[in-house]
């Protein structure tokens, strides 16, 4: 029966055996706690812990230190429990194992079992990062925190990928997308997991949900990092669009009648834009279609008739170029007049290498804009 519970994932808490926070008054005296419960039942000398918690003072003034936070905190934990949970065996300290539940400990103990069944509650056990914040300015101390809290954490992200693993072999497929969007928060820097997630996505038909998984990804790499996402998840996230534009191709007899008006597909993520756009083409007398993004536009275009096609460069999931040029090899040819607001000359070249049929620079008066769409349909 545990007589104190010791939590060190996240802020260090330590509470009594009804559940009750205890206070531990001294810094020096909580860090002694987590040093020798991260060491569950195991011996470490009184010098030892004198130069890791007075690394910068003198040894012999470090070990008076010592003796007088261990005078106080013996007091503290016998107010907390009458059984005598912190063993002093000659020159050597530990925490009673049997008595003191630690977090860590459990932890890792759990992960070590490998086991679907231990997993779950080991990912759950792990509530933030090691200490979190924790220091008391003596670098020895703060060094070894900092090292477990890299190594716990390192753990942590390992049990979460194994479990995703187990769930999705199992066929598990929400327990698995939960348990990897809970890893995603712990560290969303780990491309692999962002094309896990997609993959479950896609497993579970959910493929916009699938396509925004590899927008997230995208935008945490250029935020923190300033990098693409490699080949892999590229290639990964253009398998989805295909897939996503197939199944919503619809055959012939379930084809809406056509509208005998000319059909303009205005691809635009800014949605204000988007919006203006739809006005000002259907105030003219056109048929007029949106999309959102690229994926969306290929869907469209798999089961729609269209006459022209307003396209955005700079866009979500895939880009505009990207967009005509998947419709190139797919043999549809929609002409197609590029609207970007990004510089430099190089959107525009490519965009004509890649057989746009006009290019038009934001913002576009509405008149040129109907302009131009007028003398494509010609």
């Amino acid at each position: 029966m545990y007589v104190l519970h010791l939590e060190l994932l996240g802020d260090f808490r330590l509470r009594s055996e009804s559940g009750a926070l205890a206070n531990i008054s001294a810094k020096k005296s909580q860090a002694m706690l987590a040093y020798l419960g991260v060491k569950p039942s195991q011996l470490v000398s009184r010098d030892k812990m004198a130069s890791l918690l007075w690394s910068s003072t003198a040894p012999e003034q470090a070990r008076q230190s010592l003796r007088q936070t261990l005078s106080t905190l013996r007091k503290e934990l016998a107010q907390l429990s009458p059984q005598k949970v912190l063993i002093e065996d000659g020159d050597f300290l530990a925490l009673d194992s049997s008595l003191v539940y630690v977090d860590v400990a459990e932890f890792e103990s759990l992960i070590n079992a490998g086991s679907a069944e231990a997993l779950d509650p080991a990912t759950r056990l792990y509530n933030g990062d090691f200490m979190d914040g924790f220091q008391i300015d003596e670098e020895k101390f703060d060094q070894w925190v900092i090292a477990e809290r890299d190594r716990l954490h390192r753990l942590a992200l390992k049990a979460h990928a194994q479990l995703v693993e187990q769930l999705a072999r199992a066929d598990a497929i929400d327990e698995a997308i939960g348990v990897a969007q809970q890893s995603l928060r712990l560290d969303p820097l780990q491309e692999s997991m962002h094309r896990t997630l997609m993959r479950l996505f896609v497993k579970s038909g959910d493929l916009t949900n699938a396509l925004q998984q590899f927008d997230n990804c995208a935008k945490v790499l250029r935020r923190e990092l300033n990098v693409e996402p490699d080949a892999e998840t590229k290639g990964l996230q253009q398998e989805i669009v295909v897939l996503r534009s197939r199944r919503h191709i619809l055959p012939p007899q379930e084809t809406a009648q056509r509208d005998p008006r000319k059909s303009v597909l205005v691809v635009e993520d800014n949605v204000l834009n988007r919006e203006l756009t739809n006005a000002l083409l259907k105030a003219a007398g056109y048929h007029v279609l949106l999309a959102k993004d690229g994926a969306e536009a290929l869907m469209i275009l798999g089961h729609e008739r269209v006459d022209l096609m307003l396209l955005d460069v700079d866009l979500p999931f895939i880009d505009g170029h990207k967009v005509l040029e998947a419709l190139r090899e797919k043999g549809i040819d929609v002409p197609t007049i590029f609207v970007s607001g990004l510089p430099g000359e190089e959107p525009e070249v490519r965009a004509f290498e890649i057989g746009a049929a006009d290019f038009i620079r934001k913002p576009v008066k509405n008149s040129v804009l109907l302009a131009r769409v007028a003398k494509v349909l010609k």
